[in-house]
């Protein structure tokens, strides 16, 4: 992710990768520090593959992202047919 858009002295804040809105746990591998404009910003959108990699343990995200996508769909209209990484799901 890119932050250089961002201030420099603007405060971080904890952000849940996968939202718990949409299923994702409080865990340490779905968690990153972003600008606090970022995360007010985003809402509750299912992350790219690029925000899956900003995880401290990207795999385990992404499997937990895609087992949860094989037994329920997600909340939100621009979620549906989501999988890992917000790719499409077949």
């Amino acid at each position: 992710m890119d932050n250089s858009e961002y201030l420099d002295d603007e405060p971080y804040e904890t952000d849940e990768i996968w939202p718990q809105k949409e299923g994702g746990p409080k865990e340490p591998w779905n968690q990153r520090r972003i600008p606090r404009s970022q995360n007010r910003s985003k809402g509750a959108e299912m992350p790219s593959l690029s925000d899956v990699f900003d995880s401290p343990n990207p795999i385990e995200l992404a499997v937990e992202i895609d087992r949860h996508t094989l037994k329920e769909p997600f909340k939100h209209s621009r979620n549906k047919g989501r999988g890992f990484g917000g790719l499409p799901r077949l």
